[in-house]
């Protein structure tokens, strides 16, 4: 069913050590811009802020382990994985810092984690309503939402073998982007790869947060901008309170959208990753 509805990737497969990374490479310049699309989402999630910062940099997205048109042989997709990933890309490309860093969601994890890693290398960082490592921790007030979560992705996954998820009109990542998207989503949203992303990176994801609260804290000086969704719970917020303290240059903005700020409103998110490249030393 999966060859039969194919579409052919819009970057290139760049194939390494574990894997054929899917990256979608645009724009030129000094300074290089990576994209970090949240649980579920790829490349292609980025297509309003992409081409507009590609006009002054170099832009890279990518699709993370199985996801999109991705395909991995790691056992693991923790937010370390994923760094490893990014600076595969980077090697490939010869791409030299320095580099700006967008997350998304839980893409929030692995660029905190890529900064922290590389602090000499990083000239700026936006967290694009960013989830905090505490919501993937084992605690009391988490304990019922994380197993039912788990629950849910352990099913889809093990249905999903047998084509149920097809079947339902269940897919994986985003429903609905630009309109000439729609085949790839249609796509790339029921490839077994998809199913078996979302359940292995939520399964992972303790182990994720584990890595950043083992890391080493973000450089004091690096410019962060937080961007926070006004439409979100208060427990949620109070976290964002908790990104908007990561350095001494730390931007907190609030976005009157709901959890996807890129497509709700991209003009937020695209004026914040230029006034990083603007002003940076």
């Amino acid at each position: 069913m999966d060859r039969k509805n194919r579409v052919e990737p819009p970057g290139q497969i760049i194939k390494t050590r574990y894997s054929d990374i899917h990256a979608i490479v645009t724009g030129g310049g000094p300074i290089t811009v990576i994209l970090e699309a949240g649980y579920t989402s790829v490349s292609i999630d980025w297509c309003y802020v992409q081409p507009e910062i590609s006009k002054i940099a170099r832009v890279i997205s990518f699709d993370r382990g199985n996801y999109g048109w991705s395909r991995t042989r790691r056992k693991t997709m923790t937010s370390l994985d994923s760094v490893e990933e990014i600076r595969e890309v980077l090697d490939h490309h010869k791409i030299k810092p320095p580099y700006i860093l967008v997350g998304h969601s839980y893409g929030g994890l692995s660029m905190r984690l890529f900064a922290s890693m590389y602090p000499n290398e990083v000239a700026g960082l936006v967290l694009e309503d960013a989830v905090h490592e505490s919501q993937y921790m084992l605690t009391p007030e988490n304990t019922k939402r994380i197993t039912k979560f788990r629950r849910l992705v352990t099913t889809g996954y093990v249905t999903s073998l047998v084509g149920i998820p097809r079947a339902l009109k269940q897919k994986i990542g985003r429903k609905f982007l630009e309109k000439k998207y729609d085949q790839s989503l249609n796509y790339i949203g029921y490839t077994l790869g998809a199913y078996q992303s979302a359940y292995r990176e939520y399964l992972d994801s303790e182990q994720s947060a584990q890595q950043l609260i083992n890391a080493a804290p973000l450089r004091e000086n690096l410019p962060v901008i937080v961007i926070s969704a006004k439409k979100q719970p208060d427990s949620w917020k109070r976290d964002q309170l908790l990104l908007a303290n990561l350095t001494e240059n730390t931007e907190h903005i609030e976005a009157d959208t709901g959890h996807s700020v890129h497509l709700e409103n991209p003009a937020i998110v695209i004026e914040s990753i230029k006034k990083l490249i603007n002003n940076r030393p």
